[in-house]
């Protein structure tokens, strides 16, 4: 071969890489991922990490994920914007960060509705399918298209200092809250609901801005939460807070039909995978809190847990009623759900 042909051949083989590398390039679906929480916490590394590990696993170079944590793209409030208007691509918010967007879906928080988180997430993944009630009227009007949800374990009520052993000792204090079904719980209660989301808790407790708060236990361990609040009454529930994963909805409906099913399928078990990490963790945390921060735990007795209860039953109609019929139908089909799922258990 001579040095022109042999030249050629090389520019040839050079430019028939380049279109291969390209095309291979062009091939892999680039999607960005978001979320209000550290990258250290339990929604991120027994939920969020491990879908996100599952589905690379399954479909290899075809999706990239690049992933900003923490708040990099926005705050808590505008996460839901942030997936429906494409600056992220895949966002894990709570429901209550976007009470003005998000009603119905805020069920799942109500007070006294469920003991098994496992069994709360797959109603509501139930209810978030294509065409299902949370997809109807709150997420496919907002351009996004639910991955996955997961319940929080039940909230109890944390204080700094304040010691809560009966309802009377509520009265006044300013406890924050997530939504409008726990501002709803803490007003029947006697106490100040006081929105905010969980990063700025901390701070807010140094200063004074509120008192307490109602909480998870595995959720105080990630902020610092046990350094600021060292009582808990427990015993009754408080309701909890709802997350969900979403994808643009657009975006999510240009993937091959077999990725939708990839990112669908280990959504579910990432639910079920987090789920199940948080109810055996709640109680451990509180336990390590308790040895290892100095706090101090108090049951409620029966007749004082009946006195709470005798509250927050009320909690649920007084929260359909606000949201209108779409409210009444939501506590319904949840309950309904609920019933379904407790019974495969």
């Amino acid at each position: 071969m001579t040095y022109a042909l042999k030249a050629a051949a090389a520019v040839i083989a050079l430019a028939t890489g380049l279109t291969a590398g390209a095309a291979r390039a062009q091939d892999t679906i680039e999607l960005k991922i978001t979320y209000p929480f550290p990258a250290t916490h339990y929604l991120i590394a027994s939920g969020l990490d491990v879908w996100v590990a599952a589905v690379k696993e399954e479909l290899g170079d075809r999706v990239n994920f690049t992933i900003y944590p923490a708040q990099q793209l926005g705050k808590a409030g505008d996460t839901l914007d942030l997936a429906a208007n494409k600056v992220a691509d895949v966002v894990l918010t709570g429901t209550s960060y976007h009470p003005a967007q998000l009603t119905v879906s805020a069920v799942a928080e109500l007070p006294g509705m469920f003991s098994d988180i496992c069994v709360a997430s797959r109603a509501s993944m139930e209810l978030s399918k294509k065409g299902a009630l949370f997809d109807e009227v709150d997420f496919a009007p907002n351009g996004v298209r639910a991955i996955y949800n997961a319940s929080l374990p039940i909230y109890n009520v944390v204080t700094a200092t304040r010691k809560v052993e009966k309802l009377e000792d509520l009265a006044g204090l300013k406890l924050r809250t997530t939504g409008a079904a726990m501002d709803m719980t803490a007003r029947t209660l006697g106490a100040v609901g006081v929105r905010m989301p969980s990063a700025e808790l901390y701070q807010a407790a140094q200063r004074g801005t509120v008192d307490g708060a109602l909480f998870l236990y595995n959720g105080m361990p990630p902020y610092d939460l046990q350094t600021v609040f060292k009582h808990s009454t427990e015993g009754v529930s408080m309701g909890t807070t709802h997350v969900v994963v979403l994808m643009n909805r657009e975006r999510f409906d240009a993937l091959p039909a077999d990725i939708q099913e990839v990112f669908l399928r280990h959504g579910a078990a990432a639910a079920e995978n987090n789920c199940t990490w948080m109810a055996e963790n709640d109680k451990l945390a509180r336990d390590k809190m308790v040895a290892e921060s100095g706090l101090e735990v108090t049951t409620l007795d029966a007749d004082e847990k009946a006195r709470w209860e005798k509250r927050t039953a009320m909690v649920a109609d007084e929260w359909a009623e606000s949201i209108g019929p779409q409210g009444k139908q939501a506590l319904a089909a949840y309950r309904e759900a609920l019933e379904h799922f407790a019974k495969q258990n």
